[in-house]
C-alpha cells in the first residue's frame, strides 16, 4: 500500500513506521528536526516496541515535492484544530481511489473533513495506542490497545475498508473493523473529557485525580453531562463511559494526559473538540452542560496564560515530573 501519514507526530510516527516495516511504502509530512532525523538515520521505535524502520519510509516537510504520487491511503494524523487545514493542503493529493484515515481525538473531526474532500473518501479511528516523541527522530511507544478502524457515513462496511483494516493487522497493530465507529467515538471522548481537563487544570497524573475524592467526584458529573448529550442525539453507548474513565485513569496512572503535555509546550489544546464540543452540542440539544462548559472555559484561558506567561508554571511542573 501506498501511504501518506499527514502529521507526523507521535501517533503518526508509531503508525507510519510500523506500517513500513511490513512492507509498505510510506511517506512522512512533519515538523523539520523530525523529519530531517528520519531523512538521514530512519525512524528509531522503542519502549513497548523496538525497531529501527529505514526500508520503505520516506520523510518530508513540503507536500509539492508528492504531486507525482498515488497514494491510497492518508493518515491524518494532524491536530483535531489543524484537520481542516490539512485537509485543503492534501486535497489534490486525494485521488479517486484514496482513502483518508482521520485519528484524532474528540467529536466532529471527520465532517470538517468530509466538507473538503468528500464523505466518500473519509474514514475514522480511534486507537488506544500511546506515543510520545521524546527527541527528533525517535518515537516511544508508552501502550498498546485496540485500533477501531470504520465509515462514519455508512455501517456497511466497504471491501476498501476491510482491506485496511486487514494491513494494519498484518503490521502488528490489534485493529478491528467497527460498523458503529460514531459511536466508538463518542465513548472514548467521553473518556477524555472526564480526564484530561482536570489532569490539565491541576497538574496531577490520572492516578492522583482518581485517588482525590472531590475531583473524582467531578470528573463523573462531567462525563454524566456528556452522556446526556449522547443520549438526546440517539447515540447508543455500548460500554458505560464512566466505568471505563475512571478503569482508563487506574491503568494509566502514572500519566500526564496529553492536555497537560500540551498547556506544557505552550500549545493549543483539543479542548474545542472534547469539552468544547459537548458544550456546543448541549446548547443545540437544550441539555445543560454547565461542568463541561467550566472546564472548556478555564482550559482556553491557560492556554493564553502559559502563552503570555513564557510557562513560568510548566517550569514546577517540570520539577515534579524529574
Amino acid at each position: 500500500m501506498n501511504i501518506l501519514v499527514m502529521g507526523a507526530g507521535a501517533i503518526g510516527s508509531l503508525f507510519g513506521g510500523l506500517l513500513a516495516e511490513n512492507g509498505n511504502k510510506v511517506i512522512f509530512i512533519g515538523r523539520q528536526p523530525h523529519i530531517e532525523k528520519i531523512q538521514k538515520h530512519g525512524l528509531k521505535i522503542k519502549g513497548l516496541i523496538e525497531k529501527q524502520v529505514s526500508k520503505n519510509i520516506r520523510a518530508e516537510t513540503n507536500l509539492k515535492n508528492l504531486l507525482t504520487e498515488n497514494f491510497d491511503l492518508v493518515l491524518l494524523t494532524v491536530k483535531a484544530y489543524d484537520a481542516k487545514k490539512a485537509s485543503i493542503q492534501i486535497k489534490n493529493l486525494v485521488k479517486k481511489k484514496t482513502f483518508v484515515l482521520c485519528l484524532q481525538n474528540g467529536l466532529g473531526v471527520e465532517d470538517e473533513v468530509s466538507q473538503i474532500l468528500g464523505k466518500n473518501h473519509v474514514l475514522r479511528a480511534v486507537t488506544f495506542n500511546g506515543a510520545y516523541i521524546d527527541k527528533p527522530g525517535t518515537v516511544t511507544c508508552t501502550g498498546l490497545g485496540r485500533t477501531l478502524i470504520g465509515e462514519p457515513y455508512s455501517q456497511n462496511l466497504k471491501k476498501e475498508t476491510l482491506g485496511i483494516v486487514k494491513v494494519f493487522e498484518e503490521a502488528g497493530f490489534l485493529a478491528e473493523a467497527s460498523a458503529n465507529i460514531s459511536e466508538e467515538v463518542w465513548i472514548k471522548t467521553l473518556v477524555n473529557v472526564g480526564i484530561n481537563p482536570y489532569g490539565a487544570l491541576t497538574g496531577k497524573r490520572n492516578g492522583e485525580l482518581i485517588e482525590d475524592s472531590k475531583i473524582r467526584e467531578l470528573m463523573v458529573d462531567t462525563v454524566k453531562e456528556g452522556v446526556k448529550v449522547a443520549e438526546k442525539m440517539g447515540i447508543n453507548l455500548k460500554e458505560d463511559p464512566i466505568r471505563l474513565m475512571l478503569k482508563t485513569a487506574e491503568a494509566t496512572a502514572k500519566n500526564l494526559n496529553s492536555m497537560l503535555q500540551d498547556l506544557i509546550k505552550g500549545k493549543k489544546t483539543e479542548i474545542d473538540y472534547l469539552n468544547g464540543a459537548i458544550v456546543k452540542l448541549g446548547k443545540k440539544l437544550g441539555v445543560a452542560t454547565p461542568l463541561n462548559r467550566l472546564l472548556t472555559v478555564l482550559v482556553k484561558s491557560f492556554e493564553e496564560r502559559f502563552r503570555r506567561e513564557n510557562q513560568i508554571w510548566s517550569l514546577n511542573i517540570h520539577q515534579k515530573v524529574l
